[in-house]
């Protein structure tokens, strides 16, 4: 008796239910008939297609709702338009249960079903699901219908979700997600590393004492912006906010004294985090989460809101390697677990590691010599033009990034100095007296001189009008060496001169062979090309000659002349080796020659002479160097004019004198003397790195 008074009133709400359909699609029709007119497609995510009569009663008035309850998710709805026999068949736990497991082996983000076609006994559906992994799927499915009081009901069988789910197969879908790679220094110091980071959080909606829970939090070493910051922060009053990182020491004090406090969380969160703080920010980066365009980009491949991507340095410039593929595959499978057909697959690559030439201590030594001064270091091996460090200052904290840190970013993006950007790559700056090296060069090269020839080193110079001066004064007659030990200006405006009335663009010609004026070609660094000027730039720039005095300027490094730190250790480098090579900074890279310096090894030899004496206790830097003890250093300094009265310094150290092992080149963006303020720095940076 209870089965036949449950089956009469399972028939009679299934007859109220099917009028309720009928009148709820004749509404319908009226409101989509006025959509349609006011759009040129598909307007709606479920229901009846144009041709299907959805009349009371009819077979395409059960297919339309079935097709909307299930765009719609709603499995209540859906259940209450089976036959008696289905229902039976199914229990409304089971039957749901049917639909979840659909959606979450496809990854389901949503579904509109839409009847293509409706007759006594079956109706067609056109469905497009589209998933969060597998991109949108589309296929045709088949409902079958029987007859019953007040309309059509459905026969429902799993083939219903898909044409496929038949003798019991089901859908398996197989997800893998790749931990991004680790970023290394040249003797596996982590540089970049995705780590387990043990958190404090908050459910708002538990909180009871916000201001008591603020001071116990602040009381604990969390500032007050990281508080208020959980506190305001946007979502759901249940959903878990950050408040900051729970650091090993004060584990026990936090499950101690805050974890029992109404509304506090702690878990563990996956963060990117840079061990080396800001002494490699600027060369290794930092990553942020991708944008909302850049999601709808990628809609279908697993992507999610917070995911992250490299943003700057060597995060962004390797993300193809360190990301690596997220990994999808949809089967569907027999009951045994055998795989009857395969769906999608999307391969998965796991994130992999970077090696690099950097060295962590030289990173840190050139970030802490630094200190609060603008400009910055780059430190090469002369010997394998692998870089060792690039370091930029002011610098910033990568890891505010990467906590999406409010305050801390506010601080880093409103500080004076420009934090953010890179002056070792992207700064341009004149070279100075860094340049004579240069134009001693293409002297020897192309201005007929001799490694034995002496030149007038005068207090004043009239080459050219108005006269120019010397930094100092008369220092008598010179070889280029000695001129650039003394760094003697009136000796490398006379070889200019000579350059300028004797050959077309030789000197500018030779900076270029020193790798001025072109991007270095470091693989992983998106470097500046500089500037060398010469009369064709100057004609295409300004519509003006090339006159002897802009051939002067350039020959001490002043004038149009641009160039970039690591351009400078660069050069350098590649007149200790004969050629112009690319720099290294990737481990698995290469370094190639760029072309040969045209000197003769006489010439190099008089030159690498010339930068020795630099260091001796005759040169220009002898209080930093022979006077201070250290004797086996060559190098050359640079003091540069910029805008105003303003200037900024250069030096370029290297060690060992005979065979260098490292470079450091070292631009601070003020000061007077790049002798006496770059060069300490540059030789205690050499030294680290030797050491």
């Amino acid at each position: 008796m209870a089965g036949v008074f449950r089956d009469r009133w399972r028939m009679a709400m299934r007859v109220v239910f099917l009028s309720a359909v009928v009148v709820g699609l004749l509404s319908g029709v009226l409101v989509a008939g006025a959509r349609c007119a006011l759009s040129d497609g598909d307007g709606g995510v479920g229901g009846a297609g144009p041709a299907v009569t959805t009349a009371s009663g009819s077979p395409g008035a059960t297919a339309a709702a079935f097709a909307t309850a299930w765009s719609e998710g709603d499995t209540n709805a859906l259940y209450l338009l089976l036959s008696q026999e289905a229902q039976r068949a199914n229990p409304p736990d089971l039957f749901a249960a049917a639909y979840t497991r659909f959606a979450t082996e496809l990854t389901l983000v949503s579904l509109a079903a839409t009847v293509e076609s409706a007759e006594a006994g079956r109706a067609r559906l056109a469905v497009r699901a589209s998933t969060a992994y597998f991109g949108d799927l589309e296929y045709t499915t088949t409902l079958n219908l029987s007859s019953a009081p007040g309309g059509w009901v459905v026969d429902w069988q799993p083939s219903a979700l898909h044409p496929d789910m038949v003798d019991d197969r089901e859908f398996k879908s197989t997800i893998q997600r790749p931990i991004r790679g680790t970023i290394f220094d040249r003797n596996g110091v982590e540089l970049a590393v995705t780590r387990d980071i043990r958190m404090l959080g908050l459910n708002r909606g538990l909180v009871q004492d916000r201001a008591a829970l603020t001071r116990a939090l602040v009381d604990f070493g969390f500032t007050q912006e990281q508080v208020d910051g959980a506190f305001d922060a946007p979502g759901g009053a249940t959903q878990r906010v950050r408040v900051g990182q729970v650091t090993d020491d004060k584990v026990e004090e936090a499950s101690a004294k805050l974890r029992p406090l109404a509304g506090v969380v702690l878990y563990f969160e996956s963060l990117r985090v840079h061990p080396l703080g800001p002494s490699a920010a600027h060369v290794v980066g930092y990553t942020r989460e991708y944008t909302a365009e850049e999601l709808a980009a990628r809609r279908g491949l697993g992507f999610r809101v917070g995911d992250r991507r490299g943003a700057t340095g060597l995060e962004a410039s390797q993300e193809a390697v360190l990301a690596g593929t997220i990994g999808a595959e949809l089967n569907l499978l027999a009951p045994d677990g055998a795989v009857v057909r395969t769906f999608v697959s999307h391969e998965f690559a796991p994130g992999r590691d970077i090696h690099t030439t950097l060295d962590a201590g030289t990173l840190q030594a050139a970030h802490q010599r630094l200190g609060t001064r603008a400009g910055a270091v780059v430190v090469i091996d002369p010997a394998t033009n692998d870089i060792l460090a690039i370091n930029s200052s002011p610098s910033f904290d990568p890891d505010a990034f990467e906590r999406n840190d409010s305050a801390a970013l506010a601080a880093i993006t409103q500080s004076a100095g420009a934090p953010l950007a890179n002056r070792a790559i992207t700064g341009l700056y004149s070279a100075g007296s860094t340049f004579k090296l240069v134009t001693g060069a293409a002297g020897l090269a192309y201005g007929g001189y001799t490694p034995t020839d002496r030149l007038e080193c005068g207090s004043i110079w009239n080459g050219v009008d108005p006269p120019r001066r010397n930094w100092e004064g008369a220092q008598g007659l010179l070889t280029i060496a000695e001129a650039l030990m003394r760094s003697c200006n009136t000796v490398f405006y006379e070889i200019a001169l000579t350059l300028y009335n004797e050959t077309d663009g030789a000197l500018s010609q030779m900076a270029r062979a020193f790798g001025f004026g072109a991007e270095t070609g470091t693989a992983g660094i998106a470097d500046e090309d500089g500037q060398v000027p010469d009369a064709e730039w100057k004609r295409a720039n300004t519509g003006l000659a090339w006159f002897p005095g802009d051939e002067v300027n350039l020959g001490i490094g002043q004038g149009d002349l641009l160039i970039t730190p690591l351009q400078l250790a660069n050069a350098y480098s590649s007149f200790m080796s004969g050629e112009l090579r690319n720099p290294r900074v990737l481990a698995d890279a290469t370094v190639e020659s760029r072309g040969a310096i045209p000197l003769t090894p006489e010439q190099f030899d008089h030159l690498k002479l010339g930068l020795r004496l630099v260091t001796t206790a005759r040169g220009t830097a002898s209080a930093a160097f022979a006077l201070a003890g250290y004797t086996d250093f060559a190098g050359k300094s640079g003091t540069a004019e910029d805008a105003g009265s303003q200037q900024h310094v250069l030096f370029v150290a290297m060690s060992p004198a005979a065979a260098p092992r490292a470079l450091a080149a070292v631009v601070l963006d003020e000061g007077q003397s790049g002798s006496i303020e770059a060069g300490p720095i540059a030789r205690d940076v050499v030294l680290a790195a030797l050491n």
